[in-house]
């Protein structure tokens, strides 16, 4: 498990699935027992933190604004202008937040992730860690594992706050929908079972951004050229592995919870 594999950057996009459980569950009593690794989570997650801070801010605002007038101006018109804080909740809570953050995830920190480990790969850094009997993976990879999952998942809850924030503002001063009825209208069907849901799904997709972006790093070969073509391979795979999950995810969610399906 200290080894890499004899991978081209052109290889398997995805490590196995048991590959990675059997990573995460050996790493992670010592990443949370040992001071070094657990300053290093800490560390990773900060930076991606102030890293993806303003992208989340400025695609919060844009959609949030943007599906208000949009669907507020066309349920206006329908005479149900009451009803645009419940459709907020849900664009907003079921389908743009989890979706939006995982994939600026990918593009911001999965690709940092992938430049620093391909980095380190082609320079034979990593090799060092196996000379002196000292594990790669609990180092170097598994403090960035989980600290892609752990930020994607609190960067939903402000991706949330931020487009129905916008979503108020542009309903309210611009479509003319009454403060308490878009308030009242957003908390009725903004429900428990959506927001856990979509924490759920966030955390599945940084997961997905974790595990493409180990293997395209940790497989990066060809100097400075192959780190751009694994950083490029791990942007189109992310997006790919996240599409398909949200489809299969949100289906058998609203199959589960039918009454989710009512607005």
């Amino acid at each position: 498990m200290h080894g890499t594999r004899n991978t081209t950057g052109d290889g398997r996009p995805l490590l196995s699935l048991g590959e990675l459980t059997l990573h995460y569950v050996a790493a992670v009593r010592i990443c949370l027992r040992r001071h070094t690794y657990r300053r290093e989570l800490l560390e990773q997650s900060r930076h991606m933190l102030t890293a993806s801070f303003v992208p989340l801010l400025l695609a919060g605002l844009g959609f949030g604004a943007i599906v208000s007038l949009e669907a507020g101006h066309l349920l206006r018109a329908a005479g149900a202008g009451y009803r645009l804080g419940s459709f907020t909740a849900i664009s907003n809570i079921r389908v743009f937040s989890p979706v939006a953050t995982g994939l600026l995830m990918a593009v911001v920190s999965g690709t940092s992730v992938v430049a620093d480990l391909g980095t380190r790969q082609v320079r034979s850094e990593l090799d060092a860690f196996d000379v002196t009997a000292l594990s790669r993976v609990l180092c170097i990879v598994v403090p960035r594992a989980h600290a892609l999952m752990l930020v994607t998942a609190l960067s939903n809850f402000l991706m949330i706050v931020i487009t129905t924030l916008a979503s108020y503002f542009a309903g309210v001063v611009v479509v003319g929908v009454e403060p308490g009825r878009f308030v009242a209208g957003f908390f009725m069907r903004g429900t428990l079972v959506d927001v856990v849901g979509s924490e759920i799904k966030t955390l599945a997709f940084g997961a997905i951004v974790a595990a493409v972006c180990i293997e395209r790093g940790l497989s990066a070969r060809g100097g400075a050229e192959g780190v751009a073509r694994a950083v490029r391979s791990s942007v189109l795979w992310s997006f790919l592995a996240i599409t398909v999950l949200d489809y299969l995810f949100t289906p058998t969610m609203l199959a589960l919870f039918h009454d989710q399906l009512m607005l």
